[in-house]
């Protein structure tokens, strides 16, 4: 047979095949390894040929039932033969190829390879190679038969891999078929949640096998070669993700009864908030939600879809009063009928705790995150999704909170359970082993975090794709620990790369966070020009989606009231000194604590002089005078350094450079008036170490200017490193 022009059998073919041998109880629980040796190959002895080739030879009907190849089917052989036909069966109708099972022919290795050379191991490696690429070229479309659907046997079997390779290096079109029992058990399982993330978390081409581990090697040299085994996976990925929505949308359309509807709505509902398409989500939801809104008696998936259009308007940066009422309507009636243990009821409590966390209501969600745990551990154990979820939401508003070794406590413990469960690659051990490595690079740990950090991302560019919402969320963590190891450049790419991705996907709240590090790493990299714009666009965005004092707001604040300690034309002016303490006042940050930079020895926030080792990266690690002065700083830093770098807290620098422009412009009125607020402030804030009146400390009055600009510069200098502070 001409290989590069190949013809297959048609699906008529294959249901006549079976008759021909008594029908499908004689093929029943046979797999294709069995029907080749109890009926392909005995059925072509006498011409020892392919049967295809049998067929188009000796077969009065062989025209009919030999044709030209336009599909290559991609199946293993230990699946039931009936299965296989089944899931083309089902796979026709959904491409709209029913009239066409007569006519398209379909490249299936039992009927296209001669069994007998296969049987007789005639071949090398090359041959079958050569085979399977040629004919996967020449017809360019493949389809693959998934079974089971979360955990396909073709993808554990090294020649089905090199299927889907080739189809990649030819750019041919890919699809997956199942059978009606398989779709039955997905569809059974999606309505629980985690479809996509349980394939995501079992699927891995890099883990087949073969019969010659000699083919393994060869296939695998050509894959890591070419696109490699992420690349491939994530077409399969692709594949399956874009078949999972269409499956969706078609339960949707054929829904015959209003719970059933609700019921898809609600699913496709879950699958994009999971991908962070809250937009979609909300909108999925309201629809669920209004099929039975106005009803007196409502079924309880209505309560829980209420609580998840609630926390989809959370992550939309929505006012409490739309969201708050939702859940608390949603909890109530989930406690009443269904009990305070029940999976819904525990969903709605671990989303409403991290809404109100997330919005900085600590004293109402922490209570209800802390319940949520306790009741889904007294009645299913610490191994239950509710336990693992609120365990990890814990963990990061603890860390939020600067709780850091209670987080940690936390956060390792709800990762250790994820990959227990479900594996290092599904999609909440990744988010849960995300939120550790942060927590590791709050204590200063900043390898074990990038460690942490690469294999994450590196799982979600094989799994989600480099366009992902999860795996650009994964990229901008990598992207600012890297950054506190010094590798500006790499930081710098990937941040801009997350951001433009971020805008696209219509994410403001991660295209802010994105600025934020940008500025940080600019700020690092004493690009002052480039830090200032973006920090300034990144807190008007905060301040107007969070307030002034968020956390996240306040970092920015700090951000930019370091890039002001390093650029002595920030603090030239009373207006701009008034514009910065603007910012400290907005944020309520006029105070001697760095509330947003907890000690890297001590893990307290640091109180006073921020000190920073001269040798390390910039702004990768600091520490409070206490943990410098009792050598604290030995397990982060190992550069043993004699000086420091000290920051004074930012309201401190704003008052002293206040001070400073007033005695240069010898307003004497304004900086006596100054001077009391500074004194003010230090008495509240128990300060030491203060500047003095400069009147106290020259002789003649031309020469106080002069004096008060260089006691500026020696503010700054500290900063910069120029002198050596006693800690």
């Amino acid at each position: 047979m001409d290989a590069a022009n190949p013809q297959g059998l048609t699906l008529a073919f294959f249901k006549q095949f079976v008759d021909t041998y008594g029908g499908r109880d004689a093929f029943q629980g046979l797999t294709t390894e069995q029907v080749c040796h109890r009926f392909v190959i005995p059925h072509t002895e006498s011409g020892r040929l392919s049967l295809v080739d049998h067929v188009k030879r000796n077969d009065p009907n062989g025209d009919l039932f030999v044709r030209p190849a336009t599909w290559f089917v991609s199946h293993a052989w230990n699946y039931l033969f009936l299965e296989v036909i089944d899931a083309l069966d089902h796979f026709m109708d959904e491409q709209g190829l029913t009239g066409q099972k007569g006519s398209t022919g379909l490249w299936f290795c039992l009927f296209n390879n001669n069994q007998h050379e296969v049987k007789g191991g005639a071949r090398p490696f090359l041959h079958w190679y050569t085979t399977f690429k040629t004919a996967l070229i020449a017809i360019e479309n493949v389809v693959m038969v998934f079974s089971p659907w979360n955990n396909p046997t073709t993808l554990t079997r090294t020649w089905c891999v090199f299927e889907v390779f080739v189809a990649i290096e030819c750019n041919a079109r890919f699809e997956v078929a199942m059978g009606k029992t398989e779709k039955e058990a997905f569809l059974a399982q999606i309505q629980e949640g985690d479809v996509l993330e349980t394939m995501h978390a079992k699927i891995n081409s890099a883990h087949s096998t073969t019969s010659f581990p000699s083919d393994r090697d060869h296939i695998c040299d050509l894959i890591e070669k070419g696109p490699g085994f992420q690349h491939l996976d994530r077409m399969v990925f692709a594949t399956l993700e874009a078949w999972v929505i269409r499956t969706l949308d078609t339960q949707i359309a054929v829904a015959s009864t209003a719970e059933s509807r609700l019921q898809w709505l609600f699913v496709k509902g879950d699958l994009c908030s999971t991908q962070g398409g809250y937009a979609d989500a909300e909108s999925n939801f309201q629809w669920a939600v209004a099929i039975h809104d106005l009803e007196k008696k409502r079924p309880m998936l209505h309560w829980r879809a209420v609580a998840w259009l609630a926390y989809t308007r959370v992550r939309r940066h929505d006012e409490q009063r739309m969201w708050e009422p939702l859940f608390l309507d949603a909890l109530a009636h989930q406690e009443e009928h269904l009990g305070p243990s029940h999976d819904h009821t525990l969903e709605t409590m671990r989303c409403l705790g991290d809404s109100y966390c997330h919005v900085e209501l600590y004293s109402l969600g922490m209570p209800l995150l802390y319940r949520c745990y306790e009741n889904s551990l007294r009645e299913r154990g610490p191994d239950n999704k509710w336990a693992m979820s609120a365990a990890r939401v814990l963990g990061n508003y603890l860390m939020r909170q600067a709780h850091l070794l209670d987080a940690q406590e936390w956060l390792e413990r709800a990762h250790e359970a994820y990959k227990r469960v479900f594996g290092d690659d599904h999609y909440d051990t990744c988010n849960s082993g995300s939120s550790l490595a942060v927590c590791y690079g709050m204590q200063g740990e900043i390898h074990a975090a990038t460690a942490l950090l690469e294999r994450i991302y590196y799982s979600r560019l094989r799994t989600l794709g480099p366009d992902a919402h999860a795996t650009m969320v994964s990229l901008r963590n990598l992207s600012s620990s890297v950054c506190s190891q010094g590798k500006y450049e790499d930081a710098e790419r990937h941040l801009i790369a997350c951001h433009a991705r971020f805008l696209a996907l219509d994410d403001e709240t991660w295209a802010c966070n994105c600025l934020r590090a940008l500025g940080k790493l600019y700020l690092c990299m004493e690009s002052h020009t480039r830090a200032k714009p973006i920090l300034d666009a990144a807190h008007e965005t905060l301040k107007c989606m969070l307030g002034s004092t968020h956390l996240n707001t306040r970092e920015v604040v700090y951000l930019r009231l370091l890039v002001a300690m390093e650029c002595r034309e920030d603090v030239d002016s009373m207006e701009k000194i008034a514009s910065l303490e603007t910012l400290l006042v907005e944020a309520h940050l006029q105070h001697e604590t760095w509330t947003n930079h907890p000690c890297h020895g001590c893990f307290a926030p640091v109180q006073g002089h921020l000190c920073m080792c001269p040798a390390c990266p910039r702004y990768s690690l600091w520490f409070c005078q206490v943990c410098v002065r009792d050598n604290k700083f030995v397990a982060k830093c190992t550069h043993a350094p004699t000086t420091w770098i000290c920051l004074v807290p930012p309201a401190r620098f704003l008052h002293e450079a206040r001070l400073s422009v007033l005695s240069k412009s010898a307003m004497w009125i304004e900086y006596d008036a100054a001077l009391n607020a500074y004194q003010s402030f230090c008495e509240l804030h128990s300060v030491a170490d203060r500047v003095d009146d400069v009147r106290l400390n020259v002789a003649h009055p031309r020469r106080m200017t002069a004096w008060f600009i260089d006691n500026l510069s020696v503010c700054v200098g500290v900063v910069l490193g120029h002198i050596r502070p006693n800690v």
